[in-house]
């Protein structure tokens, strides 16, 4: 038929390629579209033809991949380069927040380091709670004291700066999760410049709370 005459293969330069897939793409669309017979299927169906060109799925459904493809060239016609597999190579890591050279694109706001910060605090929290049980529920009721006492003993330079890492998490998280009943309850205040403003007073709060119960001397 006329169809099958169009979609033999030609010359292997650009314009009879593109020719030859133009055709048969929309020779196909035209029998989606429920056409009798290929021949009649070109002409009344072109439009359908596009239409369908437009919204196919390359490799899934519909055409195939390498569907009108030069051999030896692949789709070198439509201005993909010939190192486009090293380019895929350093495509940016997803999410898209480091570049090719390392750089972020990106600066974490205040926001999403209060977010971190407060899962941070909790995990430290926990591990903290689980350390205390194990050793009380190894050593007895008396095990912790006497290993504070001990590690007061051992190292004391170290006995300001370890309250502070303990007080820090305590006070922080402690405070993040007033500021989350809060907004549960009132929903006021989760707007990017009104939750800003409240991490950087989270953080300034704890700053403060933990140097002070650090401080403090039982």
């Amino acid at each position: 038929t006329g169809w099958a005459r169009d979609t033999q293969p030609r010359a292997r330069g650009r314009p009879g390629m593109l020719r030859q897939t133009t055709r048969a793409l929309a020779g196909m669309g035209g029998r989606a579209a429920g056409a009798s017979s290929p021949g009649s299927a070109f002409a009344p169906h072109a439009a359908a033809g596009a239409s369908w060109m437009q919204n196919r799925s390359i490799g899934k459904v519909g055409v195939p991949e390498n569907y009108g493809q030069i051999d030896g060239v692949g789709t070198k016609f439509l201005g993909t380069p010939a190192n486009h597999r090293e380019l895929l190579e350093k495509r940016p890591v997803s999410p898209d927040v480091f570049d090719v050279d390392g750089k972020t694109h990106y600066q974490f706001p205040a926001v999403a380091l209060s977010s971190i910060t407060n899962r941070v605090t909790g995990c430290v929290l926990s591990g903290a709670v689980g350390f205390g049980g194990a050793l009380s529920a190894l050593g007895g009721p008396e095990a912790l004291p006497v290993f504070v006492e001990a590690y007061k003993n051992a190292a004391p330079v170290l006995v300001f700066p370890t309250k502070l890492l303990l007080s820090f998490p305590f006070v922080f998280h402690t405070l993040g999760g007033f500021r989350h009943i809060y907004w549960d309850k009132t929903t006021v205040g989760i707007d990017n410049e009104s939750a800003k403003t409240s991490s950087l007073a989270l953080f300034a709060a704890s700053g403060l709370g933990a140097a002070a119960l650090a401080s403090y001397t039982f």
